[in-house]
């Protein structure tokens, strides 16, 4: 089976960077990231990604993005959106569930679709 390819958003630079690397790691394709959700959202239609990844703290521009980003799952039944939300020093999956982030290998098996604890 090939490995997922992933589009990455990120509000911080410096976690783009960090979860590349992690991905890397795992062998998983990193298609591209980018900080700026209407330049991510021009990238994810061109660049067809099986996941996009989206790191954001669940203000309103974070709802926004979530929203385009639902309009294009429902028209494109194979796309799959994970959002980590990073704060009071935990981080959080949400992905058609809630799942709660304890270690780095709960994200990969998020990213490859793999059942874990919820």
């Amino acid at each position: 089976m090939d490995p997922p390819r992933v589009f990455l958003i990120c509000v911080n630079r410096l976690v783009c960077e960090a979860v590349n690397v992690l991905l890397r790691r795992e062998g998983i394709e990193l298609l591209g990231m980018e900080t700026d959700s209407n330049r991510a959202l021009v990238q994810i239609c061109m660049l067809q990604p099986d996941i996009v990844l989206v790191e954001g703290n669940g203000d309103g521009a974070d709802a926004g993005l979530m929203s385009r980003l639902a309009a294009l799952v429902f028209a494109r039944d194979n796309l799959r959106v994970i959002r980590l939300s990073i704060g009071d020093g935990q981080v959080h999956i949400y992905h058609q569930e809630q799942r709660r982030l304890v270690t780095t290998q709960d994200l990969i098996a998020a990213i490859r679709g793999e059942v874990g604890d919820k």
